[in-house]
């Protein structure tokens, strides 16, 4: 059937095209099937939505998503019914609890990254993986096909090391200063992040503050041959192009099926031709994971998929019961990561960072870890690492000269003060997110919170706990009215 066709100005998450209930029915199809567009010697498939009066019998509606799939905007196309792509029957197999193969894995990823699935049917296989769970062989293959499906960059100096934490620490800005070091020292360092999804910040809104992180496939290349680092906004590339779809599909269930965690994050480091990866798995009270115990199961498959992956994986477990640092958000986490590496700043997370670099120092250099954390502080101390950074800056476009004080918070503030005498025993992950997210973090870089007190400082009544910062004077209201108390003091 010949259809007219009207452009709708909207846009959506797959595929999709509008049909008078009438003409679908004399196609022969239904809400949720399929249709081939035929324009020349194009040929578009897109899902059915159908109306009674958006569009008129004799036309066909067009999102802007559909349009940019042709070659120049078609006044009238060919319109048939489609069949379903094979990976929905590997969906179903997988629905019915039955292992996939390697090849229908890589149909399934392959199929979400163009499009030919809708979002509920990708929902489905994301579903079933989480129910029935992913063994190892499937779990490599997803990993695999996520990597094919975007672009990979090839490193031609060694070593190449990568690292990776699992999140659910506010500020644990722990890669801006790893980066910075390890390349001060010879290391090659792609390092590629995500912005914040339910976090204060990610690296990405961080390292942004200082430099653009928007950068293309062949700027990480060139830039961490030259240098030696980078630290780059991972969406701003087409590297493991499927995760990013996956994960906006897992994100409003917060379904997050091991497999699928593994397969994302190994699949980065792979497709940056990673040959050491640290993982940091924080555990603990208001952590993504409450024990030690967990942290090793999930250690215990990183390992193993990286071997299986020719990669080399030490995973280290780490305190994740209470923020680290003192910023909470974009510019306060940023202007942090300059007050260590001017030899600075919060000792915490001047302590976690140097441990880190220490366990790959000890990892890939078969070097003592006494000795490898000498070396990871001498490197801050004698000012290569903070050379290295300025360097890093500069390569992605920022500002080499810039200053901790440069850094400049959102307008409007407001300091809350303990009520009591006492001791700091805990500072409530969760509560600092939230506040901190309310403020405007990470949307507006200068929002967040500032800790003034860290757990186990001594306070007495009046003295200062934590500043909200915001640029607005309503979120500002909103975050303190949210009522949340995130310290826990008590008398001693």
């Amino acid at each position: 059937m010949k259809l007219k066709v009207r452009v709708l100005d909207l846009e959506a998450d797959h595929p999709i095209v509008v049909l008078n209930k009438e003409d679908a029915r004399k196609i022969g199809v239904y809400s949720g099937a399929r249709v081939e567009m035929r324009f020349g010697d194009e040929h578009v498939v897109a899902v059915v939505d159908e109306t009674e009066k958006v569009v008129p019998p004799g036309e066909i509606g067009l999102f802007e998503n559909i349009l940019r799939k042709f070659s120049s905007v078609p006044k009238e196309l060919e319109v048939l019914p489609s069949p379903d792509p094979k990976s929905v029957l590997y969906i179903r197999k997988k629905l019915d609890g039955r292992r996939l193969s390697p090849d229908e894995i890589h149909e399934i990823i392959m199929d979400v990254v163009e499009e030919r699935l809708t979002s509920a049917e990708a929902a489905a296989f994301i579903s079933a993986s989480y129910i029935y769970g992913l063994n190892l062989d499937e779990t490599v293959a997803l990993t695999n096909a996520i990597v094919d499906s975007g672009e990979q960059i090839r490193i031609d100096k060694h070593p190449v090391i990568d690292k990776h934490c699992i999140g659910g620490v506010p500020n644990n800005r722990t890669t801006m200063l790893y980066v910075p070091i390890l390349a001060s020292l010879g290391f090659y360092v792609p390092k590629t992040s995500s912005r914040a999804i339910t976090s204060p910040a990610g690296t990405a809104d961080t390292m942004e503050v200082l430099a653009p992180v928007d950068l293309t496939a062949e700027e990480i290349k060139e830039i961490t041959e030259t240098v030696g680092g980078v630290m780059a906004w991972g969406g701003g590339t087409r590297i493991a192009a499927a995760d990013d779809k996956l994960i906006a599909i897992r994100r409003p269930l917060a379904l997050d099926p091991r497999g699928m965690l593994l397969a994302s994050i190994m699949a980065k480091k792979k497709a940056v031709s990673s040959e050491y990866v640290l993982i940091d798995i924080p555990v603990g009270e208001g952590a993504k994971l409450p024990t030690v115990r967990a942290g090793e199961d999930l250690a215990k498959d990183f390992i193993t998929l990286g071997e299986r992956l020719g990669m080399h994986v030490k995973v280290v477990i780490t305190d994740g019961s209470a923020p680290i640092g003192r910023g909470v958000g974009p510019v306060l986490e940023a202007r942090d990561v300059l007050l260590i590496l001017e030899g600075k700043g919060p000792s915490d997370l001047r302590e976690k960072g140097t441990e880190l670099v220490a366990h790959m120092l000890s990892f890939v250099k078969d070097m003592d870890y006494e000795t490898a954390k000498k070396l990871a502080e001498r490197q801050i101390d004698s000012g290569a690492a903070l050379k290295k950074m300025r360097e890093i800056i500069e390569a992605q476009g920022g500002d080499p000269e810039v200053k901790p004080e440069d850094l400049k918070p959102a307008k409007y503030s407001e300091t809350i003060y303990a009520e009591r005498d006492g001791v700091v025993t805990r500072i409530d992950n969760k509560a600092v997110a939230t506040i901190a997210r309310m403020a405007g973090a990470p949307f507006e870089k200068g929002a967040g919170m500032y800790l003034h007190r860290v757990r186990g400082d001594r306070v007495k009544k009046g003295d200062p706990l934590y500043t909200v910062y915001s640029a607005s004077k309503r979120l500002l209201k909103d975050a303190l009215e949210l009522g949340l108390k995130p310290y826990t003091i008590e008398p001693r």
